[in-house]
């Protein structure tokens, strides 16, 4: 597996250190490749790490305030049924898929 956590986008000696976190991630061939590519290249691999970490903890943390707030008051199931629907047939669902490979 290529180490892809090692690219720096620093512009000067010390500064990255003092506001960055370096950290080793280890990915399958492929998904490395991918990553590199979405990202435009081995020099910006950090940077669209960090913003797509950034956006899955995002959604995790609204995840869970739903979650407490179904806790508190819980929507029917019909309710539920009705906007998932409604989600999907404008194609804002069905990224479970994704979803489950970023959480294991």
């Amino acid at each position: 597996m290529p180490d892809i956590g090692t690219v720096s986008e620093a512009s000067a000696p010390g500064e990255y250190d003092k506001c960055m976190k370096r950290i080793t991630v280890s990915l399958p061939d492929e998904l490395a490749e991918k990553v590199r590519r979405a990202a435009g290249g081995e020099r910006r691999v950090s940077s669209y790490v960090a913003a797509a970490l950034e956006d899955y903890t995002e959604r995790e943390n609204l995840e869970e305030v739903l979650a407490a707030w179904n806790a508190e008051t819980p929507v029917p199931d019909e309710v539920l049924r009705q906007v998932r629907g409604e989600l999907d047939h404008v194609g804002l669902t069905g990224t479970s898929g994704r979803d489950d490979r970023l959480a294991g």
